[in-house]
């Protein structure tokens, strides 16, 4: 049930990134990072103790959303979070993004979906629920608050979370505009620069 769960979603996000791009470029990310993961144990091996291992945490993410011409974006990314010593988490959310953080300046995103971990005989918690909020700033550089919850699968729960710093590639070069772009021109970003008053159409001097 599951895997069927994933794969609908995963289709879902494609549709919708075909479908807004038929209109718009889309938006789209691609980040590295890392920092700290703090996770539960609930079932350890010696059966007598619930522990609580923190570890260093290495981050990636993809994805694609709507037009960043909206002041929403919405999207779907795929995300994996290493945390060492432990496994590797396979993620896909649907992200909901300011036009400022997809545009390389200041903004928020937020990510709700289910990750996957295929480590640790299900200790962890197999297919918790995910939320990341991901602050961002000016020349792509980013911090993530990620929050993992419950189990799909039953018990025992998730529960853990991760703090990241991280470098968005794309926010970095062909999505990147406003004070980003000041001593590092961008001429032709991704979506194209928004229209001011001045030169919208019907209002040309």
């Amino acid at each position: 049930m599951i895997p069927r769960l994933l794969a609908a979603t995963a289709a879902a996000f494609a549709v919708a990134a075909i479908s807004t791009s038929a209109h718009a470029e889309p938006t789209s990310w691609l980040a590295v990072g890392g920092g700290v993961s703090l996770q539960h144990n609930g079932n350890p091996a010696s059966g007598l103790v619930k522990v609580n291992d923190v570890v260093g945490a290495f981050t990636a993410s993809i994805g694609v959303g709507t037009s960043a011409d909206h002041a929403l974006v919405v999207g779907g990314i795929f995300r994996t979070v290493t945390h060492w010593d432990l496994g590797t988490d396979l993620g896909l959310a649907a992200r909901f993004a300011s036009r400022g953080f997809c545009r390389g300046g200041f903004g928020v995103a937020v990510d709700l979906g289910v990750v996957g971990r295929f480590w640790e005989q299900g200790r962890y918690g197999e297919y918790p629920l995910q939320g990341v909020v991901t602050l961002g700033v000016p020349w792509g550089f980013q911090a993530g608050v990620g929050v993992q919850v419950l189990n799909l699968s039953g018990s025992p729960q998730a529960r853990g979370g991760f703090v990241v710093l991280e470098l968005d590639l794309l926010r970095l070069t062909v999505m990147r505009q406003g004070s980003g772009t000041s001593a590092w021109k961008n001429v032709a970003p991704a979506g194209g620069t928004p229209k001011t008053p001045s030169t919208a159409p019907g209002l040309e001097p």
